[in-house]
């Protein structure tokens, strides 16, 4: 199994992407309601291919989400978010107990 850090890095990966798929997505729709142009099949056909990937994102994202905890004390607090919901920092140190966590082992040699 991987470890957290890489639990870590392929989720803050996919919560980027996830956030730039939603704002292409959003900047598409824009743009086909305000612009009157003749090419409304085909930015919706953007729109549903971005829509598609950064659901797929949110779900990749949510499922390395489920390993990045505590093993002590189950604590999800070891990961601070930025605004967005993006993943920052990973902690070495658990923030409710204090123990310290080694996050290059394997996840289930814990």
């Amino acid at each position: 199994m991987k470890s957290r850090k890489e639990y870590f890095h392929s989720r803050k990966l996919f919560s980027f992407l996830a956030f730039v798929l939603y704002c292409a997505v959003f900047f598409l729709l824009q743009l086909m309601i305000f612009v009157r142009i003749g090419y409304f099949s085909a930015l919706f056909a953007l729109l549903s291919l971005a829509l598609v990937f950064a659901v797929i994102c949110s779900i990749l994202s949510g499922r390395n989400k489920d390993f990045l905890f505590c093993p002590k004390c189950g604590s999800k607090k070891i990961v601070k978010t930025t605004l967005f919901g993006i993943p920052d920092i990973l902690y070495d140190e658990c923030p409710d107990c204090h123990e310290k966590l080694d996050n290059d082992k394997p996840v289930n040699q814990d």
